[in-house]
């Protein structure tokens, strides 16, 4: 029986050890996102960046448009400004894209701070409570 109580609590411990190590290795990850995330949303404040995406988009059309209609045939019987109306309704539509992905990356920052808090407090305590020897020193 006491046999059978001991493997539990090796079991048990084992367990524990694995969870640690598992959370010693997430750590370091979330805040490696955290930092990546503060890169980002400094890159999106920085109006100086919007525009190369800009023209990198609109280039990006125009080339797509020269691929699948190479003779203008097409084109021209769109609309002869096709390409000015594009890039009027690109600068409206940036900055709604610009404000949602710095919400986006908002939740995801207050995401990764309350993972990370919580799992250092579960590598920090064991599971009855007690603070763990070595994070007392």
């Amino acid at each position: 029986m006491t046999k059978e109580k001991d493997n539990g609590r090796n079991s048990a411990q084992n367990g524990e050890r694995v969870l640690r190590n598992f959370i010693l290795l997430t750590l370091p990850w979330l805040s490696f996102q955290r930092e990546m995330l503060a890169i980002a949303k400094r890159g999106i404040e920085d109006t100086s960046h919007i525009r190369p995406i800009e023209n990198l988009t609109s280039r990006e059309f125009q080339a797509l448009m020269m691929i699948l209609d190479p003779t203008g045939k097409w084109r021209g019987l769109l609309d002869q400004d096709l390409e000015k109306k594009i890039e009027e309704a690109y600068s409206k539509t940036l900055p709604k894209l610009v404000s949602g992905s710095l919400l986006f990356i908002e939740a995801q920052e207050a995401l990764l701070a309350s993972m990370s808090e919580l799992l250092d407090k579960l590598r920090k305590n064991k599971p009855d409570g007690h603070a763990d020897a070595q994070s007392t020193k």
